[in-house]
């Protein structure tokens, strides 16, 4: 964190971005969150990007009150992806359209409630 702290110093304008925060060890999670606050609250030009479920938002929240939080889902590429392999299938004749639009509409449903 010394490091990071003066590297950051010497810059104009800093962006931090870490991906996929939920898949931090819970145990952790409370150094790094606060690590990130002290880089902020030293270089007021710092700013940074986290990425992750639904489930860290109020560890989120806790060390950052003015976070702005933005859900976002990938409604369209689970959508393409799913009529993709459904396209491949190896017997297309054994699924009626119903049949099809049901288990996309399933998919979606159980993604949606992963990210919600």
């Amino acid at each position: 964190m010394r490091m990071l702290r003066k590297a950051i110093a010497s810059l104009h304008r800093v962006f931090i971005c870490i991906d996929a925060l939920d898949e931090c060890l819970p145990k952790y999670l409370p150094d790094l969150l606060e690590s990130l606050r002290n880089i902020v609250r030293e270089s007021p030009t710092a700013r940074v990007l986290l990425t992750g479920r639904p489930h860290v938002w109020g560890d989120i929240q806790r060390y950052f009150a003015k976070a702005v939080l933005i859900s976002i889902t990938p409604t369209a590429d689970i959508r393409n992806y799913v009529e993709m392999r459904l396209d491949r299938d190896a017997e297309p004749e054994a699924m009626s359209n119903d049949l099809r639009a049901d288990i996309v509409r399933v998919v979606l449903e159980k993604i949606s409630d992963m990210c919600v």
